[in-house]
């Protein structure tokens, strides 16, 4: 059997942000609706070398493919002049279990599903006329979750905040290339902004509960994706009326939702799923919104499937 393989340039030819958007928010509302099959994913530390890799795996019902999926963040890897991401997709036959295709994405069917599934949750959790947004990170995330929700609803001002300034005003000027209007922010005056968006590979709270004013309607997690990690302080939960997980089991073991719930400030029920907000609303908008995401097999399942068939 010779497997076919598929590269970026035929990927991205077909990969547009609709087919994404479509693919990612049918797989949350599937997964919320108990239509999916998804094993817990395989997680690997590389101290050394300041890396992860995951691997998640993911079924829809009734899809004609079911998909295995290996990203790798290597962080170091800038300095080396390569990229920080990269990985690879496995598309099998449903009905066969035979495989299909090989999508050497490196990495960016990742990136792109999880800019997706950010944009989605945290549009569908912001209230309509908030058109500001600030975003810790400064990686390709942080752009692409910024970026992402532009398409789905007009932002006046963004302000970036991250550790290093050179980094903090490429992201600005890269933003601007785009048409949005970026500009460096402290972690006081990000954590003041009504939208928030943490993209990082922290391990520890980007700023403490307390720095995160009254003016803070929406935050939205991307970062914590593995054990170990963590991005919002604990007690930021307590003050939430919504809290949206994409897994409830995942955030549960190693999501910023599960550091709140081991911290004994919110119960371990008190999460809703993320395509039930995307599917049926916000069930209560009164106060603050918080979204952890953690990344789910079932939406790289769902990308790779889509992209597979039009490849045709």
């Amino acid at each position: 059997m010779t497997l076919k393989v598929v590269g970026l340039a035929e990927i991205e030819a077909v990969a547009t942000r609709k087919l994404v958007f479509d693919a990612v928010r049918t797989a949350l509302v599937a997964h919320a609706e108990g239509r999916t099959t998804m094993p817990q994913p395989i997680a690997l530390w590389f101290a050394d070398a300041e890396g992860d890799c995951h691997v998640k795996a993911g079924h829809l019902a009734g899809s004609s493919h079911f998909a295995v999926k290996v990203a790798s963040g290597f962080y170091r890897n800038a300095e080396r002049g390569l990229p920080t991401n990269s990985g690879l997709v496995l598309v099998l036959d449903a009905t066969t279990g035979v495989p299909a295709a090989v999508l050497a994405d490196e990495g960016w069917l990742t990136a792109w599903r999880t800019a997706a599934a950010g944009a989605l949750v945290t549009h569908a959790l912001t209230p309509a006329d908030v058109d500001e947004v600030a975003v810790f990170g400064t990686g390709l995330q942080a752009r692409l979750q910024v970026e992402w929700l532009a398409e789905l609803r007009p932002l006046s001002r963004v302000r970036v905040c991250g550790r290093r300034s050179e980094a903090v005003r490429q992201l600005c000027a890269d933003l601007a290339t785009a048409g949005l209007k970026a500009e460096p922010a402290t972690a006081a005056e990000a954590a003041a902004t009504p939208c928030v968006i943490t993209a990082t590979p922290s391990t520890s709270p980007l700023a403490p509960a307390e720095a995160f004013s009254a003016a803070v309607q929406h935050v939205t997690g991307i970062g914590t994706d593995l054990p170990g990690k963590a991005e919002l302080p604990p007690g930021l939960f307590a003050n939430a009326t919504t809290i949206a997980t994409d897994d409830h089991d995942q955030c549960l073991a190693h999501g910023d939702f599960g550091n709140a719930v081991r911290a004994g400030v919110v119960g371990a029920d008190a999460d809703v799923s993320a395509g039930l907000v995307l599917r049926d609303g916000v069930p209560d908008r009164s106060g603050l919104t918080i979204a952890d995401l953690t990344g789910v097999g079932v939406a790289d399942a769902a990308v790779a499937t889509a992209v597979f068939t039009h490849l045709g």
